[in-house]
């Protein structure tokens, strides 16, 4: 069976699931959707198409949704999808991303749930950090007992659409309502606009202008002047806080603003400890 898995990562938590997944399902294939984003129309030849990516506040990343405008899966007999989250629920997630594949009359085959250390630095989440030796650990293997049962089921064509019942995170009952009463295109807009609108990024006297940043920015956002980082308004940040916990020196914060309290400078920093700048720069 041949498959091509497509996976966009910030951090790597998606990356390092989508090499695992790659080394199970023989004649598979990694591709990087934000390489694919250039393309007018992307054909996926192979029997199976997978897809890996992050939870993006409960729906999908930027560059994610971008790409699913782009490809045509006319041709792909079966898909299947896994997200990496750090304990929110994935479900809204996953019901967007089969709500954009009925266009093309497709659904997902099956999907997975998989929980990885917390990488988003702007809230209260991570003021501690999580992301110790102990809970890498444990989190590493759950993954690996997950992806074993998961390719499994993917090897053999089969649905398999488990309940997500270990998210760690329990989203406020207000945002649920949203969720709920809203169309998923519209909270999906409004996640895209707050990040592009109300998240400021800039870097604090700890920089020393090593470029890490603008290296591992998937979206082309930052450039170095003189030596610091400057983010450019007419480029869309993907939000994927590369550029924060990458950061050899943690010098780049996110300013507070209204409807956003940011607590950058107090959060540790998180980013899959196999994975490289080098690594998630190749995406590009």
């Amino acid at each position: 069976m041949s498959a091509v898995i497509y996976y966009f990562s910030g951090t790597g938590n998606s990356l390092h699931v989508a090499r695992e997944l790659e080394r199970r399902i023989p004649e598979s294939t990694l591709s990087p959707i934000v390489c694919l984003l250039r393309r007018q129309r992307i054909e996926p030849e192979a029997e199976s198409v997978g897809f890996v990516f992050p939870n993006f506040c409960m729906t999908l990343p930027i560059p994610f949704l971008d790409f699913l405008q782009k490809i045509d899966l006319a041709a792909a007999g079966y898909l299947f999808a896994v997200c990496t989250r750090g304990g929110t629920t994935s479900d809204e997630a996953f019901a967007y991303l089969d709500q954009l594949l009925q266009k093309q009359g497709r659904r997902l085959d099956a999907q997975l749930s998989i929980t990885m250390p917390w990488n988003a630095p702007i809230g209260k989440e991570n003021l501690t950090g999580e992301a110790t030796e102990e809970r890498v650990t444990q989190l590493e293997a759950v993954m690996h007992e997950k992806l074993d049962l998961f390719s499994e089921r993917v090897l053999a064509q089969e649905a398999y659409v488990p309940p997500d019942t270990d998210a760690g995170y329990d989203v406020p009952a207000w945002a649920r309502l949203i969720y709920a009463l809203l169309p998923k295109s519209l909270n999906y807009g409004l996640h895209r606009r707050l990040y592009q609108n109300v998240v400021c990024f800039y870097s604090d006297r700890a920089c020393v202008g090593c470029g890490t940043c603008q290296e591992v920015c998937l979206s082309g956002k930052i450039e170095l002047v003189d030596g610091r980082p400057v983010w450019s308004d007419s480029i869309e940040c993907y939000a994927c806080f590369a550029c924060i916990n990458f950061c050899p020196r943690q010098a780049i914060q996110v300013e507070s603003r209204f409807p956003i309290e940011s607590h950058t400078e107090e959060t540790a920093r998180y980013h899959h400890p196999s994975v490289t700048p080098r690594e998630i720069a190749e995406q590009k």
